[in-house]
């Protein structure tokens, strides 16, 4: 299993586990909200909770962006120039060994 499989299943485990804790909460509560009271059953509250985390996790998760990676960049660029510094260090030396085998 990749990453995103595991992480699917192991999601799918943890609803289960919620939605049978909520089953098992059929009670109604009484939830204040500062200005009124609402009497609800337990398991409305447990699953209303469990979605507004899920969509404050997938809004925060979201806000988060990523910057361009310029180490990458710089490093890649520096590669390049030693390539290029390497290849003309092999073509002097050619060169170099092409005059004396001429002047010989």
């Amino acid at each position: 299993m990749n990453g995103k499989q595991s992480r699917f299943v192991i999601g799918l485990i943890i609803a289960l586990v919620v939605v049978i804790f909520a089953v098992l909460n059929v009670n109604p509560v009484t939830v204040s909200f500062g200005f009124t009271r609402v009497k609800l059953p337990l398991i409305i509250l447990i699953i209303v909770t469990l979605l507004l985390g899920a969509v404050i996790t997938m809004l925060l998760a979201s806000t988060g962006k990523k910057k361009p990676d310029t180490l990458n960049r710089h490093a890649k660029k520096q590669i390049s120039n030693v390539k290029v510094s390497n290849d003309n260090q092999i073509a002097d030396a050619l060169k170099e060994n092409n005059a004396k085998r001429q002047t010989k």
